[in-house]
């Protein structure tokens, strides 16, 4: 079903025609409870989240519109069947089950007949195991010395939420064992990682559903060598554990490994997070923090599952994306933490949410109707006020932005965390409502934001942040009516790196590619050092 052919979409399209001849300064002051009714708290555990959308382009009747948006699209079907465990993912026949990877112990969830729960919640208590003796010293290096340091190679998914979590939780936790992440095939990188660890005293996670990711061999590879230099090419395996959904691969790529943590082919990189994926930071900060943010994860899922439609976090959050990207056209977000332990953050939302919807065709495979994925990015407040504010408060661009703040500080500087937050709160302020002084001072306002305040930070809180942008996104896929799970545009450019790579290897020139990259082959192969 196409939904720009359905009456709540030409509706939808009226309302932001309405919209558009009014200021969210004209909103607030005709609607005194709007702060309260475009407001959604979400209990998480003892901890709290308050998501205000009061300060974007709608009105009552616009959110009407875009509910019964979510209602033509089948988003509540959709959404019991992604949970149940039905076929989501129509080019890979494949269900997306990464919400059953926090699942609680009592569910229950069949694939093809199998209780896919009983194989989770095993592989949930070896990562849960062996962690805690990674850092109780029963499981050491070949050398027999406790491990130290340990390395997270991947990249995609199995680097951006394990970098998310290891750089959030290390604010508020201090990890029982240093950890450093390595995912670009640039050898520097790598390099520079080693350079602060011991090979006695390092374990090596390697992160790879396929395990044939370039990127992840050729890192792995170069730390395997420098283990072999030290202590022995026999003792490598020691030193290794792979994540994998083909564990078995390692040991025939050269990568053996003593210990293997299995994926499943039904949950896509960028929803690992709850898998053995974040095997590295169980390992940091222990098997209750993980068990925290799982427990996270599954509160934003109950609230999900459970809350009504106009009520709904994730799916308000969705909804009001679609409303900004393919209703009033504007091409990016973007997604400013003022929370330096949430300084990824951007980060990781860029691939979950444009890998997930950057797609330009239909589940059935015709051509989209709409402008799909918004171009999301962003960093980290106060720093953003510095560097591109002026572009949102001013520019010609019209650019949504998500503020994400946090009400406590791990820290005893309450000063300077009241200051962080009123930055915050003041920027959507200023957005929103501008003001008007001489041409070069004036700030047009009624420019849209949503804030989002957890009242800790901390592994509940953030595995219910990651649930809630996950979910908002598949609302998005399903208006949209684009296959949320697969993505089939990074495989080309994987395909012809490996025919360049076969290019720059032959020692003539050599054709088949097209002239700009023949010549660029050719001027790298002269140019390069071979030292």
């Amino acid at each position: 079903m196409d939904i720009t052919t359905t009456p709540a979409w030409s509706a939808a399209l009226k309302s932001a025609d309405t919209i558009s001849q009014t200021t969210l300064k004209d909103l607030f002051a005709q609607d005194s409870a709007r702060a309260e009714t475009l407001s959604v708290e979400v209990l998480v555990g003892e901890d709290a989240m308050l998501v205000d959308f009061s300060k974007q382009n709608v009105d009552e009747h616009s959110v009407q519109c875009l509910i019964a948006l979510a209602e033509q699209a089948g988003v509540e079907q959709k959404r019991n069947d992604m949970f149940e465990g039905v076929v989501v993912n129509g080019t890979e026949q494949q269900p997306a089950l990464h919400t059953a990877l926090r699942g609680p112990i009592e569910t229950s969830v069949n694939v093809k007949g199998i209780d896919v729960m009983d194989e989770i919640l095993r592989v949930r208590a070896r990562v849960k195991e062996f962690a805690e003796s990674v850092r109780a010293g029963r499981i050491v290096g070949a050398t027999g010395k406790k491990f130290e340091s340990v390395i997270n190679v991947g990249i995609g998914g199995s680097d951006l939420g394990p970098t998310l979590v290891h750089e959030a939780l290390s604010t508020v936790s201090h990890p029982a064992i240093r950890a450093h992440f390595v995912a670009n095939i640039d050898p520097t990188e790598v390099r520079s990682a080693l350079r602060e660890c011991n090979p006695e005293t390092t374990l090596v996670v390697l992160c790879s559903k396929s395990f044939s990711t370039s990127e992840t061999l050729s890192n792995g590879r170069i730390i395997a060598q420098w283990i072999t230099d030290a202590i022995g090419a026999k003792n490598v395996s020691k030193h290794f554990a792979v994540v994998s959904v083909f564990p078995e691969k390692a040991e025939s790529a050269g990568l053996p490994a003593d210990y293997e943590f299995p994926m499943w082919s039904w949950v896509g990189g960028r929803y690992s997070i709850s898998s053995a994926v974040n095997l590295v930071n169980v390992i940091a900060f222990g098997s209750s923090a993980y068990d925290s943010m799982l427990s996270g994860m599954r509160s934003m899922d109950e609230h999900f599952m459970t809350a009504p439609l106009h009520r709904n976090a994730p799916v308000l959050m969705g909804l009001l994306n679609v409303w900004n990207r393919s209703i009033l056209g504007r091409e990016t977000r973007a997604m400013i933490a003022y929370s330096t332990a949430l300084k990824s953050f951007a980060s990781y939302v860029q691939q979950l949410e444009m890998e997930s919807n950057g797609k330009r065709v239909t589940t059935d495979g015709n051509l989209v109707s709409m402008p799909t994925s918004p171009i999301v990015w962003g960093g980290v407040g106060t720093n953003a006020q510095h560097a591109y504010m002026q572009l949102l408060h001013q520019g010609t661009s019209i650019v949504p932005a998500d503020f994400i703040g946090v009400a406590t500080t791990p820290t005893h500087d309450g000063v300077a965390h009241d200051a962080l937050v009123a930055n915050l709160f003041a920027q959507s302020q200023a957005l929103a409502f501008g003001n008007a002084s001489d041409p070069h001072r004036t700030l047009p306002g009624n420019r849209p934001s949503t804030t989002l305040m957890l009242s800790s930070l901390s592994p509940r809180t953030l595995g219910a942040l990651i649930a809630l942008y996950e979910h908002s996104v598949f609302v998005q896929g399903c208006v949209f009516g684009i296959n949320s799970f697969d993505q089939w545009g990074v495989e080309l450019g994987k395909k012809l790196a490996n025919e360049v790579s076969a290019q720059i290897s032959t020692p003539s020139q050599s054709g088949g590619a097209d002239a700009s990259t023949e010549k660029l082959v050719q001027w790298y192969k002269t140019h390069r050092s071979n030292t």
